[in-house]
């Protein structure tokens, strides 16, 4: 397993369950198996597929995985059969099928094509952080990954966590480290990729790929008004990801001092291959949450209301 996108809802209070509880509660919310009339079913799978074990957990960040089988009918497909059936009626009867026995028809066949349709599973990795009351879910969009930490908010019987509010505006912090690099954390560098925005209504956008952002052509766009939404960094020489408005991390990747331990990783051993590798990115990636979350002032996290 590798996380390569990051998306985090932060405690607003610490998280009391340990790593045994979670496990328990995550066996209650087993996916089920999506039935021949179901269009879809979602819940919690063990990690390892052949395994038991519905969480991991390795230096507090217990690992899960949130399920959700779909039954694909394509639409075109539902529209041919209708339209065939509607023509045979109209043949046999010589009379014009009225819209609401269309929409009877339509009912009746999406009935009996569903259970032959193919079924589209997506798995998607959640942790969560017991140390930092946090839970990370690997995924490119905040709309499902709300639909996820829901799902487990329901599991858990409660789930205190919120959004990152930062005291210092992303795109405004983003835009003066491609302005000016030596503003940037201790350990942090710009990359070769960077997205602006417009700030009017029309929302020009600008995607910048393989160059050096302190070209002139690239300046101009911030001379110009354009902001910066979306930026490429590397830390430590550890790790590199595109930082968005949100602070969100996507397209994660390891740098050579990651790599190398990955490489070593013994493939042969479904767990000790998951539980090595979530401790060598998990680490990395806490400690570049716990910079950005300093630097930008994000406020509301359960380790200030505890302190």
């Amino acid at each position: 397993m590798w996380i390569r996108n990051l998306c985090v809802f932060l405690g607003s209070e610490p998280f009391k369950w340990t790593a045994a509880e979670l496990e328990e509660k995550l066996a209650d919310a087993l996916c089920p198996e999506c039935g021949n009339q179901t269009v879809s079913v979602a819940g919690f799978v063990p990690p390892i597929k052949g395994e038991h074990a519905m969480s991991y957990a390795v230096d507090g960040l217990v690992i899960a995985v949130h399920q959700e089988i779909t039954r694909v009918l394509p639409g075109a497909v539902l529209t041919e059969e209708v339209d065939e059936r509607v023509e045979r009626i109209e043949t046999a009867e010589g009379r014009k099928v009225s819209r609401r026995e269309k929409a009877d028809i339509r009912d009746e066949a999406h009935f009996e094509l569903l259970p032959r349709a193919f079924t589209r599973s997506k798995r998607t990795p959640v942790i969560v952080d017991l140390r930092s009351s946090r839970v990370w879910v690997d995924v490119g969009s905040e709309k499902r990954a709300e639909d996820i930490v829901a799902a487990l908010r329901e599991a858990l019987g409660s789930l205190p966590v919120k959004r990152a509010d930062s005291r210092v505006p992303p795109i405004e912090e983003l835009s003066r480290w491609v302005e000016d690099p030596t503003t940037l954390p201790n350990g942090f560098e710009c990359g070769d990729r960077c997205s602006f925005e417009s700030s009017d209504e029309v929302k020009s956008t600008v995607r910048v790929t393989a160059m050096d952002l302190q070209r002139e052509e690239v300046q101009a766009h911030l001379a110009a008004g354009m902001q910066a939404v979306k930026l490429n960094v590397a830390v430590d020489d550890a790790i590199e990801f595109d930082l968005d408005e949100n602070l969100d991390l996507k397209r994660i990747r390891a740098l050579d001092l990651i790599q190398d331990d990955l490489d070593s990783v013994d493939v042969d051993d479904a767990v000790a291959e998951l539980t090595a590798r979530m401790a060598l990115q998990g680490e990395a990636l806490r400690g570049v949450l716990d910079r950005l979350y300093t630097h930008f002032g994000v406020v509301g996290e359960a380790s200030e209301q505890a302190a």
